[in-house]
């Protein structure tokens, strides 16, 4: 999974750096690059805490930047298919379990105490309306 952030990073990192090619390579803005390289970073260090649901969480974010750029023409045509797959890559293989809640009191705490109705204990003498008959 790391490999997937990995190469994830180096492709939004792309715009940051220089070529010498004839033809240079397609970049990314170099803001847009740092932006995503800095949530594929929060989502690395989410898995290298253990936290596997932030994790998932910051990885749904980045797909979703990612997503937002590419509909609004700031990745090169050229970055479009392979960082839209990266993303999808690596958000699917984040799985997220919730801890199991702590176990709360048991069912029946209260066995063994004597049954109470209407909100009351029933004592000799209590009257219910019977006219104080026993």
């Amino acid at each position: 999974m790391r490999s997937v952030a990995l190469a994830l990073a180096v492709i939004a990192a792309s715009g940051c750096g220089g070529g010498g090619s004839a033809a240079p390579p397609p970049r990314l803005p170099h803001a847009l690059g740092a932006e995503l390289a800095a949530q594929a970073d929060a989502v690395e260090a989410g898995l290298a805490r253990g936290d596997d649901c932030g994790a998932a969480a910051h990885a749904a974010s980045l797909r979703q930047s990612v997503a937002d750029a590419v509909a609004a023409g700031q990745v090169p045509a050229e970055l479009r298919a392979p960082l839209s797959r990266s993303v999808a890559a690596l958000a699917g293989e984040i799985a997220c379990t919730p801890a199991p809640a702590p176990p709360g009191p048991p069912a029946h705490a209260d066995k063994g105490k004597p049954a109470k109705t209407h909100g009351h204990d029933h004592k000799p003498g209590h009257d219910h309306g019977d006219g104080g008959k026993d």
